[in-house]
C-alpha cells in the first residue's frame, strides 16, 4: 500500500510496460495510487501488491527465488502466483492483480 504522502512508484501499469522492462524478472509500477510488483516466473507474468504485509517494505527490493519473493527487511516470503504468505513474520497475503500481455506489453488494471 502506498503511503498517503508518497506518489506511486514506477510506470502506470494501466498504460502497460514492455516485457523487456522487467529487470531481474521484476518491476514495480502502479495502478492508480496502488504500487504493484510485476514478476516473471518460468515465462509467465504475475502481479501482486508491491509492499510486504508485515511492515510495508518494498518487495521490489526483495529477492526473487523461484516463485517466491523475499522481503528485504525481515525475510517474509510470498508466493507471487497466489499472493500467499509462505513464511513468517508475514501472515497476511498480498493481493493479486490481473495481468494481460498485448503486443509485447504487460498491462495490469484490476485486482483478481
Amino acid at each position: 500500500m502506498s503511503s498517503p504522502n508518497k506518489a506511486p512508484s514506477g510506470p502506470d501499469l494501466t498504460l502497460g510496460v514492455a516485457v523487456t522492462d522487467l529487470v531481474d524478472g521484476k518491476l514495480v509500477g502502479h495502478v492508480g495510487e496502488q504500487d504493484i510488483l510485476l514478476v516473471r516466473v518460468d515465462g509467465a507474468i504475475f502481479a501482486v501488491d508491491a509492499h510486504c504485509t508485515h511492515y510495508q517494505a518494498s518487495l521490489g527490493d526483495g529477492l526473487l527465488v523461484g516463485s517466491q519473493i523475499r522481503c528485504p527487511w525481515h525475510h517474509a516470503c510470498f508466493d507471487v502466483r497466489t499472493g500467499e504468505a509462505v513464511r513468517a513474520p508475514a501472515f497476511s497475503p498480498l493481493s493479486c492483480w490481473i495481468v494481460d500481455e498485448r503486443d509485447g506489453r504487460i498491462v495490469s488494471a484490476c485486482r483478481r
